[in-house]
């Protein structure tokens, strides 16, 4: 396994979060994160910080969306 393939990481990550305690984790990451709300702030300094808690917890979910590794889409990355 090369550290950098993509198929191996999704592996991966969906061995983790597909676990009782990674789904209650993701839950967790998911409700701090902004991924079901609005991450508006008026402080822009709050707001970049808010959209980046959001981009972590998005890049989570894509990891874990098989779709994205399906070698009939293309690269994966």
């Amino acid at each position: 396994m090369r550290p950098d393939d993509p198929l191996e990481l999704h592996k991966s990550y969906r061995r983790i979060f597909e676990t009782p305690d990674g789904r209650r984790v993701l839950a967790d990451l998911e409700a701090r994160s902004f991924v079901h709300g609005s991450s508006f702030n008026h402080d822009p300094g709050r707001m970049a910080f808010n959209e980046g808690r959001r981009s972590m917890s998005l890049h989570v979910r894509h990891m874990l969306d098989p779709d994205n590794f399906n070698p009939q889409n293309g690269d994966p990355r």
